[in-house]
């Protein structure tokens, strides 16, 4: 049996219903389209960015691997910085003026840039590298216990093995050959594990001397 016996009564529920549903169903039709369209503008703006920031750093390696430009590099750099900072070219704008620095002997300036890097990357996968470099950075400015402080993290992954090594770098330059040799050994067998060179922790450990833990 129809709910409803005759066209008529369909056509006047009908009219009833939008009389009382017919504006808030438009406005909700409006703004769920709103939400779709919206999101599918914000999803192609972010990727303008990253296309953007990357082609900028792509500039910026040319300037510094084709033509030897390092003053057009930081420019670059900031323009990515100032222009993108959320993108990941950000971070490796950052990384990259952070070698420059290096490479120019100003290792504050490359604190600065890896600091910077550390403190705003996403990527999981750049986490540990740039947190190894800033420590390493910070030691050869004798910065030993800011050194230690930023490795001293519980979760190191793959890189267990980088941060015993530079643990033993940072006591041997403290002067504790003890907990050096000790960072080293266990540095070596991790290596050994990964089945990775460990030429370089041989002859720190040779300078030292060995631990027997059997």
């Amino acid at each position: 049996m129809d709910v409803y016996r005759t066209d008529e009564e369909q056509v006047e529920a009908l009219k009833k219903w939008w009389q009382e549903n017919g504006m808030s169903a438009v406005i909700g039709l409006v703004v769920g389209l709103g939400a779709i369209f919206g999101w599918r503008m914000w999803q192609e703006q972010q990727l303008l960015q990253v296309e953007a920031a990357s082609e900028m750093y792509q500039q910026m390696v040319i300037a510094v691997r084709d033509d030897n430009d390092p003053d057009q590099a930081q420019k670059t750099a900031e323009q990515i910085h100032n222009n993108y900072e959320s993108t990941v070219y950000a971070v490796f704008a950052k990384l990259l003026l952070a070698k420059l620095a290096v490479d120019a002997q100003d290792l504050e300036s490359a604190t600065v840039h890896l600091r910077w890097s550390l403190d705003n990357n996403q990527d999981e996968s750049l986490q540990h590298p740039i947190r190894l470099r800033l420590a390493r950075i910070l030691l050869a400015r004798d910065k030993s216990d800011a050194a230690s402080n930023i490795i001293d993290i519980k979760q190191t992954g793959q890189f267990g093995a980088a941060y015993d090594e530079l643990r033993g770098d940072i006591k041997h330059h403290d002067g504790d050959i003890e907990a050096a040799r000790i960072a080293y050994q266990q540095a070596l067998t991790k290596t050994l594990a990964s089945r990775n060179d460990i030429s370089v922790l041989e002859i720190k450990l040779d300078g030292l001397g060995r631990i027997d833990f059997q």
